[in-house]
């Protein structure tokens, strides 16, 4: 249990590593957080139905907390993303009219 305890923090530096570089093309992003998430459900199946101690209820916490923040990341980015090609279709509305 103590290598997928590894693995998943070690995956979540990663994640935020890659989300807080702006030259950063998010192509291997998808990938990093699926298998964050299989090592959860890991985690989560090796419990086998048993109460987790303290220190895999925290890091699952953690884990859940992170998820939280990527996804809120996620949807400002694309947010930002969907205003820049707004933004965009509309700058060349406007030239094809002059």
């Amino acid at each position: 249990m103590n290598s997928l305890v590894n693995e998943i923090q070690a995956l979540e530096k990663e994640i935020d590593t890659l989300l807080a570089d702006p030259e950063n093309p998010f192509d291997t992003l998808p990938e990093r957080v699926s298998t964050h998430q299989a090592l959860l459900a890991k985690l989560i199946e090796s419990l086998d139905g048993a109460a987790p101690d303290t220190d895999t209820l925290d890091l699952l916490q953690h884990a859940q907390a992170k998820i939280a923040e990527w996804t809120k990341q996620a949807i400002e980015e694309r947010e930002e993303t969907r205003q820049t090609l707004l933004n965009l279709a509309q700058g060349r509305k406007a030239r094809s009219k002059y």
